[in-house]
């Protein structure tokens, strides 16, 4: 069995074949969303939780499977890769430096533009219960519980389920919790294309994601994106949480760095911490992809010509431009005749006028209605449930964090705070580049004023950041400048809760201050033991806290796994 590439990475990778550069066409996969890493949307309704996860899969669909347990039974579902898309459009964050110059720069420096970057039982196991099996979108599926581990584990092997050996030990407390396992595989007929995200539904008291056994196939510092729809701001509950020093960020290229500064900040918490990415009203989401306006199942269903029904599939916005899943979909119901093998596939759909001839010759016709039923399954039921999921919530939190498989130990759960303030996810700082002693716009020192009031200069030619150039930081070779580094990389870790605004652990800010500017005198000194990831002495983290009450878990993905340790400052 191949699962995904890595534990809870909750993204489906694309990857754009060369002749797509050239193509254009409406199934030409290109300018793909980097979904490696771990990405979950949680919409809170009362006491009910749902999970929207977007698996993260690349090989032989026979090979597919997926395990998650859940705290309750579940009710499931499929999902919609658009909105993945469309909530880390609205959401990313972004760093823009204006500058303007002083005096008379003699040549107009590039513009860095931010990378879009910154993720059946046999009778030998009846000590297994088997809840319930359905086809849901283009999976099999499977809800089984079970109070002996080891039946379990026999039971997901001999159905297909290969797992590792180092899960077997983390399944256990699971399973004596009494949660739930949702298993999946593709259907027969589906193709690796297919894949779009599971959605459950199940009563819980609060979201969380259970990392612990992300731990057997993670790969170093694996991105973890979280997404929380409901009326209030989200937090993590048993984990830190940190502001990021701005002065750390690489400015000129738009926050290129932006990851590794969550990195080492995440660190200084203690390897165990998220960041706010944004905070606030929904409606910075773009939801326009999922209206179905121009979506008529009932016309489709009558067409029998390959080139309407593809048509149609085009331009009524069933799926957005470059889907893997469109693809897939299409080759169903309109496949490509024999003699065409040699015809490129991309092409060929999304220019089928072209073949008209040869469709007719070979009397291609396409079953419709057959498909007009799937995609109300598939895109328009999905559209739908989403589109009322944020009718009823007005509120949207973006976390973001990055863990290593040493860090994790224990599973992340998320409440919420209506008396934390909002966060933007759109940074912006002034500069003034001086070009009046040094005349030359690419190296002249640039003076930078953050929107808290914090100054630096950056001097180009020595690097991008005060500190210049540092290991893993920025993507380039700038020479690196000889002064101290002990500046965090954290400006304030905190521990959130459902009351108020949360407890201090370090605020960093005259340290930074004393960074930035040696002469000044240091008011604190980061306390001891801050800058490695010392767990045993974080409050609340114990690696089996948090089991005792139900949550809301998503994806446990099983697949390549390596247990490299996080390089540390």
């Amino acid at each position: 069995m191949r699962i995904p590439a890595a534990a809870l990475a909750l993204g489906l990778v694309l990857l754009a074949p060369t002749p797509a550069l050239a193509c254009g066409g409406f199934f030409c996969m290109s300018q793909p969303m980097d979904q490696s890493g771990e990405r979950i949307m949680f919409v809170q309704d009362g006491g009910d939780v749902t999970a929207h996860v977007l698996i993260n899969y690349q090989g032989d669909a026979k090979q597919f499977s997926w395990v998650v347990p859940t705290p309750t039974e579940p009710k499931l579902g499929v999902g919609s890769e658009a909105l993945f898309r469309t909530v880390d459009a609205g959401t990313r964050p972004s760093f823009q430096l204006k500058i303007k110059d002083l005096g008379d720069c003699y040549w107009q420096p590039r513009r860095y533009e931010a990378e879009d970057r910154a993720a059946a039982p046999s009778a030998a196991e009846s000590n297994v219960q088997v809840v319930s099996r359905e086809q849901v979108g283009p999976y099999d599926t499977a809800v089984i519980r079970s109070d002996d581990p080891d039946a379990l584990r026999r039971w997901l092997r001999a159905n297909g389920y290969v797992l590792p050996a180092k899960l077997d030990p983390l399944l256990d407390p699971y399973v004596a919790g009494k949660y739930y396992f949702v298993a999946l595989k593709l259907q027969q007929d589906r193709a690796a294309g297919d894949l779009q995200p599971i959605t459950m539904r199940y009563r819980a008291s609060k979201p969380g994601i259970p990392i612990r056994l992300t731990g057997v196939a993670a790969t170093p510092n694996m991105d973890v994106y979280v997404w929380v729809l409901g009326d209030d701001r989200a937090i993590p509950e048993n984990y830190r949480h940190a502001e990021i020093n701005e002065a750390r960020v690489d400015w000129l290229s738009g926050g290129a760095n932006y990851k590794a500064v969550v990195t080492r900040a995440a660190d200084e918490a203690g390897g165990q911490a998220f960041v706010t990415d944004f905070a606030g009203d929904a409606k910075a989401v773009d939801l326009s992809v999922f209206d179905d306006a121009k979506q008529d199942l009932k016309a489709l269903a009558t067409l029998r010509d390959p080139i309407a029904f593809l048509r149609a599939i085009q331009e009524d916005g069933y799926f957005q431009r470059g889907s893997p899943q469109a693809l897939a979909f299409v080759r169903r119901y309109v496949p490509i005749p024999k003699s065409m093998k040699d015809v490129w596939e991309p092409g060929f759909y999304s220019n089928p006028e072209q073949y008209r001839q040869q469709l007719r010759r070979e009397g291609v016709t396409v079953n419709a209605a057959k498909a007009a039923k799937e995609l109300e399954e598939i895109v328009v039921k999905p559209n739908r449930e989403i589109l009322a999921q944020f009718g009823r919530h007005h509120y949207l939190t973006r976390l973001y964090t990055t863990m290593s498989p040493e860090e994790m130990t224990q599973d992340p759960t998320f409440r919420f705070n209506p008396y934390l303030p909002k966060v933007d996810n759109v940074h912006v700082a002034d500069g003034e580049r001086d070009c009046r002693n040094h005349k030359d716009g690419e190296t002249a020192p640039i003076r930078v004023t953050l929107k808290d009031g914090t100054r630096f200069t950056i001097y180009p030619e020595k690097g991008r950041t005060p500190y210049g150039i540092e290991e893993g930081l920025v993507p380039v070779p700038l020479a690196s400048v000889t002064r101290d580094r002990e500046m965090p990389f954290a400006r304030k870790i905190e521990q959130l809760n459902p009351m108020g605004p949360g407890s201090i652990i370090q605020d960093n800010s005259a340290a930074i201050a004393t960074a930035l500017d040696p002469t000044l005198k240091e008011a604190t000194r980061p306390a001891e033991g801050m800058g490695c990831s010392n767990r045993s002495s974080i409050p609340g983290t114990n690696p089996t806290h948090g089991m005792g009450e139900p949550v809301t878990y998503a994806l446990i993905a099983l697949g390549a796994w390596g247990f490299k340790r996080r390089r540390r400052p």
